[in-house]
């Protein structure tokens, strides 16, 4: 990439807040012209990708990281509070071994409360095994009632990302 790409790139990476989501990470940033982002970041050999598409309609992001946790409720309020979507789907893949160490999987929470933000409601749920011992879990939560979507809509536009 270009100086001003790169450039443009670690100041998303910072401004957004996405930073703070791999917090000692190396990262790899890149800013797309006209519109995108995309991040791929390696701590202690677990690795994280972040890629967004930013559209007036519709926007997408998404979130990936293989890093082992027990319980993974913090980093999913933290990419919620970062993100703050309308609709989020959480996937969690794994061996059925590697999955038994989650002591909390974050599909059977039927709600998600960001502090400081709002709650998401759980709309379905799916579990499967798949190639001998691959278990994957799949839970689909939408905003609540409760939480403006005209509030969002102007915290995204109030904290859009703008090329340098």
């Amino acid at each position: 990439p270009d100086k001003e790409d790169a450039a443009a790139a670690k100041y998303m990476t910072a401004a957004s807040g996405i930073d703070n989501l791999v917090p000692g990470a190396i990262i790899d940033d890149r800013a797309f012209d006209p519109c995108g982002y995309s991040m791929n970041a390696i701590l202690y050999g677990s690795y994280t990708t972040v890629h967004i598409t930013p559209e007036q309609e519709c926007s997408y992001a998404s979130f990936e990281t293989s890093t082992p946790l027990t319980s993974y409720s913090a980093l999913i309020n933290n990419v919620l509070s970062t993100f703050r979507p309308m609709r989020v789907v959480v996937t969690l893949t794994g061996d059925a071994e590697g999955i038994a160490q989650v002591v909390e999987n974050p599909i059977d929470n039927k709600t998600i409360h960001v502090p400081g933000f709002a709650a998401y409601n759980r709309s379905s749920a799916s579990f499967t095994k798949v190639e001998g011992d691959c278990v994957v879990s799949m839970g689909n939560w939408e905003i609540s009632a409760e939480h403006d979507p005209s509030e969002l809509r102007e915290h995204r536009k109030t904290n859009r990302i703008q090329s340098i």
